[in-house]
């Protein structure tokens, strides 16, 4: 599994920790060996422009999950990807900023709050969605149990 960690933004992230916790959830769920995630850490401008681009949204968000794989939630690593080259899940995009003045406006630790947008990320490249109810306890249960191997918590 390879995890590359992309800082293109200036305040101090913990690169390791978000490494370890992409580096679990692809591992927790299955797909470890031969997959490739990016986790890129981007300014408030530039994610406001993806923002746009990709949801159609304005003004920048949190954190965007940018699949290149069609998976159903709990399938497993695709076949492939072991004897050749990495199979490219997709990448995960975060607003540093943005995620320290959410943490600050929830009452949670930042550490936490990027701990869950990785997390959270990741399961999107992995098909969770919580478009439902039922969908989005599923997928908080999964953020819990990832959160919880590095010490943290979800919100």
């Amino acid at each position: 599994m390879n995890v590359q960690i992309i800082d293109e933004q200036d305040s101090s992230v913990d690169h390791g920790l978000l490494g370890r916790l992409a580096g679990g959830v692809l591992t927790g769920e299955g797909y470890g060996r031969g997959c490739l995630v990016d986790v890129t850490l981007v300014p408030e401008e530039q994610m406001a422009e993806m923002n746009y681009l990709h949801r159609g949204n304005r003004g920048p968000t949190d954190v965007l999950a940018l699949p290149l794989q069609v998976i159903e939630p709990g399938e497993g690593s695709p076949a492939g990807g072991e004897r050749g080259p990495p199979l490219h899940l997709g990448d995960v995009v975060i607003a540093p900023d943005y995620v320290s003045r959410q943490a600050a406006r929830v009452g949670t630790r930042f550490s936490e709050e990027m701990g869950l947008m990785v997390v959270h990320g990741v399961l999107h490249l992995l098909g969770y969605t919580h478009d439902s109810n039922g969908d989005a306890e599923v997928m908080e249960k999964r953020e819990r149990r990832h959160l919880a191997r590095e010490g943290l918590r979800r919100r």
